[in-house]
């Protein structure tokens, strides 16, 4: 047993030299100092004139130094097309970037309601992108974004990464918001493309709700108002956290869990859907039902008062998905496409803003935290 070891090793110690040796060049490694590792991508356009832009692409990285600091290492590059803002941005740089460990792509709002097909495709075909970096669109330019100092991060790519993953807590926002989501939804029949949208304001920059497309264009982007009640209806399994206040001091805080089912019914050309909500947590503060730790009454009237405001919340949100916003914010289209046919030549948008769609509303509370003082 011990001699067949040694010949397997023997054999792998071969292998390994004729590797290196007929490897040559291919085989070189390049040390990190030499690189841009990149954290954060940005796309916007420059507008020529009617019909005729020029894309703006640029990249953040991380540039490590010999004495082991970070510097954050801005390149933008200018083009006809996406592809040639690459040549352009490296006449302008010292240092090659790699693209591979990208946490982030920032999409101007004037480049979004312009069309990102053709940044998709480009993505989509290198294989070296990582699939997992989360797609934001941004008022304003990337730049200003990029430029940004967030305190205790190297590069603010960082910063709003981990803003757009922690985000999953406290607003009902689910984590897929990553470029694959994107591939997948584009063009897929009764599905849309949702990003978050940020903004640098006094404190800082922030998320200040969602960007939904049409196809690959922007099509509206919602307020936090909005965000929070579209992420609990398009969504299942969210978290988030809901309010009665009566004035400044009677009020209560509910961080519930979302769990979501809809169901579709046809007749004729028209459409129901039925969206059932129910949300399950625990009291956070109360200052408005006194006694819910040993009064059941209490806690029942919470759970229904609460029921009929979010009720309240989705029906005036739904009347505004229709008549303002004309989109299929909740992915309905998905839902009646999967039960009765696909490729029909259907506009969703235009059927699900047609459409008769109720909600229902379900609350428990089974948490009530430590108790009373």
């Amino acid at each position: 047993m011990k001699k067949n070891m040694n010949i397997i090793f023997i054999v792998f110690l071969c292998i390994t030299l004729i590797m290196v040796l007929l490897g040559g060049e291919k085989m070189k490694m390049k040390s990190v100092e030499d690189l841009g590792i990149s954290v954060g991508v940005g796309n916007g356009i420059n507008k020529n004139g009617e019909g005729n832009i020029m894309y703006r692409v640029t990249t953040t990285a991380n540039e490590y130094k010999e004495d082991a600091s970070v510097e954050a290492l801005l390149g933008t590059g200018t083009g006809s097309t996406i592809g040639k803002t690459r040549e352009n941005r490296q006449k302008k740089i010292g240092k090659e970037f790699f693209l591979g460990l990208s946490k982030i792509y920032i999409v101007d709002e004037e480049f979004a309601k312009y069309g990102i097909r053709d940044m998709i495709d480009v993505i989509f075909k290198n294989t070296v992108v990582n699939e997992n970096a989360f797609l934001v669109v941004c008022k304003g330019r990337n730049e200003e974004y990029f430029n940004y100092t967030s305190p205790g991060y190297d590069n603010s790519a960082d910063y709003i990464s981990d803003m757009i993953k922690n985000s999953v807590s406290y607003n009902f926002f689910k984590e897929d918001y990553m470029l694959k989501n994107a591939f997948l939804s584009m063009d897929a029949e009764g599905k849309n493309v949702v990003s978050p949208y940020i903004e640098i304001m006094e404190d800082g920059i922030k998320i200040t709700g969602v960007a939904v497309f049409k196809k690959d264009k922007l099509a509206a982007v919602l307020d936090m108002k909005d965000t929070k009640i579209m992420n609990m209806l398009r969504e299942n399994k969210v978290k988030g956290v809901l309010t009665i206040q009566k004035d400044s001091d009677k009020y209560v805080n509910y961080q519930g869990s979302s769990k979501r089912k809809i169901t579709c019914r046809k007749v004729g050309d028209k459409y129901t859907f039925i969206i059932d909500l129910n949300l399950e947590g625990e009291i956070i503060n109360n200052e408005l039902y006194k006694g819910m730790a040993t009064n059941v009454g209490a806690t029942k009237r919470f759970e229904d008062d609460m029921a009929k405001q979010v009720e309240e919340m989705c029906n005036q949100f739904l009347d505004r998905m229709k008549n303002k916003y004309k989109v299929d914010l909740l992915q309905l289209g998905w839902v009646a496409a999967a039960k009765y046919g696909r490729d029909t030549g259907v506009d969703w948008n235009e059927v699900v803003s047609n459409s008769d769609i109720k909600v229902n509303v379900k609350v428990h509370v089974d948490k009530l935290g430590r108790g009373q003082y």
